[in-house]
């Protein structure tokens, strides 16, 4: 069972000790991440710039200590939220301490202009790949003038006027006390761990200011967006609506939705119907990636590109189904069983645990709640199924294609 205490200044850490495992997981969040880049591109800045070295140790000398005691330290960023995990050996927690803690308050955000290159590089690189190029034109229309926006293609555009200011000053302006959960699971005695989070983590000041709400402009209409590419033998069809955010009361019934469209494999409908009665593809799913303001579910197939009319079609058919017929009992129920499964398959570490519970509890639902999840998917209904998807699956969706030019008239 997880316990939630406070440091001195007002920091919030989560700890669930779990006896008997040989490595201790922690993940410090801060609450931001894209929602709140003014440039696109600055906190993927950010998450590569901590590790470039501190005012006490170079990038180098900074490389050989993780090397040598074997920490696995990783930085990421989200729409909602940047995350630093470090996983070490439970001997090593106070070294483990030292050096995260100096890295998350003394950062000298080093090697910028390599650093810059390198994030160009990449992105390029990926956008060689049809799949990430169509999704990367859906997601910036879904999120047109807002930061959830800030796709790939948004990046390259503008992270050449990123300054090394910019990036030091939207980091530091967001490590506060009030902006920071740290969540920690391993087998160390909860008085021991959080004494030293207190000599570690207590000077990062408390600020009271809050980030700005960015209210997610609706979709008054359906649109498709389309990427002209000729040497592609499959179309790249995405098909995406906005749904509410995390904190929305229907959140386990577009988890079970989805599942039963398109995310749990061979059992879900648009496979048995695209794929194995019609061979449309071999890929068709459907997702569900839920963020803080908003959520986006997703339809997508890969087909021949003289297929794209049949494929959407028969993505609103399923959808239509689903709004004017209940599941079955029997189809729930397997839906339900296979969020469950796949999530305790995602619980299984101290590091995965670490993840969910300090992710709840720093967007406001509490880190409890990842143990009353699975309570709420069981409680989802027929009527809820078909409700959500009359309610929220409307005409008011993106379609991103990428195909040859003759496919997309």
């Amino acid at each position: 069972m997880e316990k939630i205490s406070k440091l001195s200044n007002g920091l919030t850490i989560v700890y669930k000790k779990n006896p008997q495992t040989p490595r201790i997981a922690l993940n410090l969040f801060i609450k931001s991440g894209v929602i709140d880049e003014e440039k696109a591109g600055e906190t993927s800045l950010i998450t590569k710039l901590l590790l470039q070295g501190t005012k006490n140790l170079s990038s180098k000398e900074l490389a050989d200590k993780i090397d040598f005691y074997g920490i696995d330290l990783i930085t990421d960023v989200k729409q909602d939220y940047l995350k630093v995990k470090a996983v070490f050996l439970n001997d090593d927690v106070e070294i483990a301490l030292d050096l995260l803690s100096d890295i998350i308050l003394n950062s000298t955000f080093d090697n910028f202009e390599k650093e810059v290159n390198k994030l160009k590089g990449e992105i390029v690189s990926d956008l060689d790949s049809a799949k990430t190029k169509a999704l990367d034109n859906l997601i910036k229309n879904l999120y047109e003038n807002h930061p959830y926006g800030n796709s790939y293609t948004k990046i390259l555009e503008e992270i050449n006027n990123i300054t090394k200011e910019d990036v030091k000053n939207l980091y530091y302006s967001k490590l506060t006390a009030n902006n920071c959960v740290i969540s920690i699971v391993g087998d160390l005695e909860e008085a021991k761990i959080i004494s030293l989070l207190e000599k570690h983590f207590a000077q990062i000041k408390n600020d009271e200011t809050q980030s700005v709400n960015k209210e997610i402009t609706e979709i008054k209409e359906s649109k498709t967006v389309t990427i002209e590419k000729e040497d592609v033998a499959q179309a790249q069809i995405f098909k995406s609506w906005i749904l509410p955010g995390l904190n929305n009361k229907d959140m386990p019934v577009f988890m079970v939705l989805n599942s039963i469209l398109g995310s749990c494999g061979l059992s879900s409908r648009l496979f048995l119907e695209l794929r194995e009665k019609r061979g449309l593809a071999y890929v068709v799913r459907s997702s569900l990636d839920v963020m803080n303001l908003s959520s986006t579910f997703t339809l997508y197939i890969a087909s021949e590109p003289k297929n794209i009319k049949t494929a959407l079609a028969g993505f609103k058919t399923e959808v239509d189904k689903l709004k004017a017929e209940l599941v079955s009992e029997k189809e729930l129920q397997s839906a339900k069983n296979n969020i469950i499964g796949k999530r305790a398959f995602l619980h299984e570490t101290n590091s995965q645990q670490s993840h969910y519970l300090g992710y709840y509890e720093l967007l406001g639902l509490g880190a409890a709640f990842d143990e009353k999840l699975n309570d709420e998917i069981l409680k989802v209904t027929p009527e809820d199924i078909k409700r959500v998807t009359n309610e929220y699956l409307k005409e008011n969706y993106v379609v991103s294609l990428l195909a040859p030019k003759e496919f997309l008239n």
